[in-house]
């Protein structure tokens, strides 16, 4: 559950523009005053409004499946857990060389139109790979494709359990100083 609440994290900075703890605060105050959060998509979608989620989010994203990301399977904890906090303030400190490598192994994908909850999975997957060294590398990978074949594409399983465990082999000495 705290990875998720991170991926949610880093989702909310990247579609709002929002900093960590502005994102964070957001997404403390609803998780307390237990918001509901079920969006629903507006009644009449337009094909710009339709074409538009595709360009961003790749082309499987569909305006009715981002509306109910994630209301099935997940409800949040009451408050945001630290180790959701440790994990976004990981990738941050570390962002250049994340973001790099995420560059790097996802092949013929490009950081800017890789689907967003993608992104942010491998973001604090590799953030965890790489310098959290007491959490074993197949638990990390195994905790990220859940999570990715749950709410993301339907290719988004393997996207992601292939590029984390490229990178765990290439890069993982599990000492948390990769």
């Amino acid at each position: 559950m705290a990875r998720m609440v991170a991926c949610s994290v880093l989702y909310e900075m990247d579609i709002t523009g929002d900093g960590a703890e502005a994102a964070l605060d957001s997404l403390g105050r609803m998780m307390r005053e237990s918001i509901s959060e079920e969006p629903s998509p507006p009644s009449e979608i337009t094909e710009v409004a339709r074409e538009q989620v595709r360009f961003s989010l790749g082309g499987e994203a569909c305006v009715e499946e981002l509306a109910s990301f994630g209301a099935e399977s997940f409800s949040y904890p009451e408050e945001i857990p630290q180790f959701s906090r440790e994990l976004v303030y990981l990738y941050l400190a570390n962002r250049e060389r994340i973001d790099g490598l995420i560059r790097d192994y996802a092949d013929r994908w490009s950081l800017e139109r890789m689907p967003v909850v993608d992104r942010n999975l491998l973001r604090l997957g590799i953030a965890e790979l790489l310098y959290r060294g007491d959490i074993p590398a197949n638990v990390t990978i195994n905790e990220y494709l859940e999570l990715a074949k749950a709410f993301s594409t339907e290719d988004s399983g393997k996207f992601v359990n292939g590029v984390l465990g490229s990178i765990a082999r290439d890069h993982h000495h599990g000492t948390g100083t990769a």
